[in-house]
């Protein structure tokens, strides 16, 4: 049987041997119904790809030509609502919001006020109805939908399997009658075990009792996830979405608001390429610069485009110019456009994160994963969609809250949030 022994657990638990039994006997038994030992093994197994695949990916730019990527700029483009027929849109919401609930805690916010808080449906200023930015969204999905007289189904993507955010978002599209949207479903994301360095489990200490040490399965994983069977009467959530006609997937985040034209401006681009990322356009690149860069890569008669990371770009990447000499590479939103049949053909590479705490005084550890920054690399046909910086807001502290209502106002998503329902 596929169970943990004390002999076992000894071996691939970190300080297994300081719990006492009655502590033993808890943890084995999450560990058995969660992560028996194939998974884990199966888990140690995908760290260490992706520990390879981090180390190739600091070599990326190593013998290849960069060049300026395929660029659409949104500007220049007259698109339809009828450039949606045949998209759906996925909506991550999977995040904790680590950084959020610590800003509101300093700002006096009771820790009663934030039992079930998730970024994505914390009230933005000003919004009708108690809405946060994950409402909405959906509310200009909804009103979309309505002005292009067909429905856009909608995904939602949470965090793992009992996380607070796979608890509340249900929750909220029930409370608000699925927002008029016929075809709108909830997906939870994967879980990992975040394991030390050497590949060994971690435990927390929870009211004394030892829980293991896990993640989501990072900014990729949501997409994976719909790869998989059982999302819906046997079949993937992937498939679910192709049966309805979808041939095409917006993939926005939920903790975000957005201009809507921005939105069929996306739907237009995608509809020549099989993945499209969205990016601003920099008429300058500092060094200091933080932001994930796209650039074109070739290599052997095999161009394909890259995000880069500020460790890895060179001063190559930071000086090549658009055609007309006035702009910079573009740098990452984290929105993107691709064929479905871009996840049903192949799979997003195991990623390994920055190393991040797992408990304090044990070396830090990379979180593992699939980065969504991949997605793009696995394009026979991409581009990139640059998009004006005032169009997007996203949530990461109390601070952004402002910026997210007066883009609301911006655009009149305060007046489509009062009409929706």
């Amino acid at each position: 049987m596929d169970n943990w022994s004390n002999g076992f657990a000894k071996e691939h638990i970190h300080s297994f041997e300081t719990l006492n039994e009655p502590q033993r006997k808890h943890l084995i038994a999450i560990l058995d119904e969660k992560f028996p030992p194939k998974t884990y093994e199966w888990h140690a197994d995908l760290q260490k790809k992706a520990f390879v695949n981090a180390e190739e990916s600091r070599h990326i730019l190593a013998e290849v030509t960069q060049r300026y990527p395929r660029l659409i700029r949104s500007d220049h483009i007259a698109g339809s609502l009828s450039d949606l027929h045949g998209y759906a849109i996925v909506l991550t919401a999977g995040g904790d919001g680590v950084r959020m609930r610590s800003s509101l805690r300093s700002q006096g916010v009771d820790d009663g006020e934030l039992q079930d808080f998730i970024k994505a449906t914390y009230q933005i200023p000003g919004f009708p109805k108690g809405f946060g930015s994950l409402q909405a969204d959906l509310a200009v999905i909804e009103d979309l939908s309505k002005q292009a007289g067909f429905q856009i189904p909608v995904i939602v993507t949470t965090g793992p399997k009992g996380s607070t955010t796979a608890r509340v978002i249900p929750k909220v599209i029930d409370q608000n009658n699925s927002f008029g949207l016929t075809h709108i479903r909830t997906l939870n994301q994967g879980e990992r075990l975040h394991l030390s360095v050497d590949g060994k489990i971690v435990f927390t200490l929870v009211d004394g009792m030892p829980w293991p040490a896990t993640n989501p399965d990072e900014t990729g994983g949501p997409f994976m996830k719909m790869k998989k069977k059982g999302f819906e009467k046997g079949i993937s959530a992937i498939e679910w979405l192709q049966g309805l006609g979808c041939k095409k997937i917006i993939a926005l985040q939920a903790t975000a608001l957005f201009d809507p034209s921005i939105i069929i401006a996306m739907a237009h681009a995608g509809k020549q390429h099989d993945c499209v990322g969205v990016g601003v356009l920099r008429k300058s690149f500092e060094a200091k610069d933080p932001f994930g860069t796209f650039v074109a890569l070739e290599k052997d008669g095999k161009q394909s485009v890259a995000i880069v990371e500020h460790a890895v770009r060179n001063e190559t990447t930071m000086t090549l110019m658009d055609p007309s000499n006035t702009y910079h590479l573009p740098y990452n939103t984290g929105l993107y456009i691709f064929d479905t049949d871009l996840l049903t053909e192949k799979s997003l590479p195991d990623y390994a994160t920055p190393p991040k705490e797992i408990v304090p005084l044990l070396p830090k550890s990379p979180k593992v994963g699939y980065a969504a920054t991949d997605l793009i690399a696995l394009a026979k046909d991409p581009a990139v969609l640059s998009v004006n910086l005032d169009c997007y807001e996203n949530i990461k502290t109390v601070d952004d809250l402002q910026k997210l209502s007066d883009l609301g106002k911006r655009y009149g998503i305060i007046d489509i949030c009062k009409r929706a329902g």
